[in-house]
């Protein structure tokens, strides 16, 4: 009981800095939220979002006010300023790509974390930064690691943030200056996030083909099911966001939004957070 004790008091000093930073950072933010309900309860779950913006992760920790640990590439934590950042403030956990010994480490942190529930997962399927249209493909990442924590995924899509020019100059090239110019970038900026229909990986639609789970093997085909599943749920949400904010051309038919054209105006669908 005295150590459970000790770790809440530890955990509430740890999370001050980032507390203080996105509450105040919300002030700033103008986020709407669209299909929010599809985030009720209190069960855990991997948010699956494309990225478009160094700001991302503290953009959406400020408007869900959730509680998301968000997985991100091990170059982002360089050195002892960046890491700070990334860990106290976007609270992120590193990955590392080819030290692959060093995930432990990592992977005992979000075992630890995933003890709890009401308590999110963040991890962008694309891989890397993404300032063109469309999206880049997936990695599975975020289906494998549905498929053994048997979490849902639910899919986010960030849209009209302001993403940056393609620049090789330093200041866009380093990355603490290029967070700190996203956060203000997008600062007062109008940014609709999209909540997309949750993927379990034990639904009958992503297993129903392997009835035999011990199979060697069903696990990969398991996760590719997960993973076609995203992408097809990305490629929707986009498309209702460019049929809704016209970003799309016009060129989406009505039929083929997600929301049908008498929805598109109700207030429980579209929630601004200050």
């Amino acid at each position: 009981m005295a150590k459970n004790l000790t770790k809440k008091i530890s955990d509430f000093f740890y999370s001050i800095p980032e507390v203080l930073f996105i509450n105040f950072y919300r002030l700033f933010t103008r986020t709407r939220i669209l299909n929010k309900k599809r985030l009720a309860g209190n069960k855990s779950a991997i948010f699956a979002i494309n990225h478009t913006a160094d700001a991302d992760p503290i953009i959406l920790l400020a408007a869900t006010k959730k509680r998301i640990c968000f997985l991100a590439e091990s170059e982002n934590f360089g050195n002892r300023l960046t890491n700070f950042f990334m860990r106290k403030f976007a609270n992120c956990i590193p990955l590392f790509k080819t030290q692959f010994s060093k995930n432990v480490k990592s992977f005992k942190e979000l075992f630890n974390i995933s003890v709890d529930n009401n308590v999110f997962f963040g991890i962008f399927p694309e891989g890397v930064l993404n300032k063109k249209n469309g999206f880049k493909e997936f990695k599975k990442g975020a289906a494998y690691f549905s498929y053994k924590t048997a979490l849902p995924i639910i899919p986010i899509y960030m849209h009209n943030m302001n993403k940056g020019p393609e620049s090789k100059r330093w200041v866009w090239t380093n990355r603490i200056t290029r967070g700190i110019i996203s956060l203000t970038m997008n600062t007062f900026r109008k940014i609709n996030i999209f909540i997309g229909e949750p993927i379990s990986p034990i639904a009958e639609n992503i297993i129903e083909e392997f009835g035999d789970l011990a199979r060697p093997g069903a696990y990969k085909k398991i996760t590719d099911n997960i993973n076609k599943a995203l992408e097809d749920e990305f490629l929707e949400l986009k498309k209702e966001a460019d049929y809704l904010f016209g970003t799309g051309g016009g060129e989406l038919p009505v039929a083929d939004a997600l929301i049908p054209e008498e929805e598109l105006m109700d207030p429980e669908l579209l929630e601004e957070e200050n």
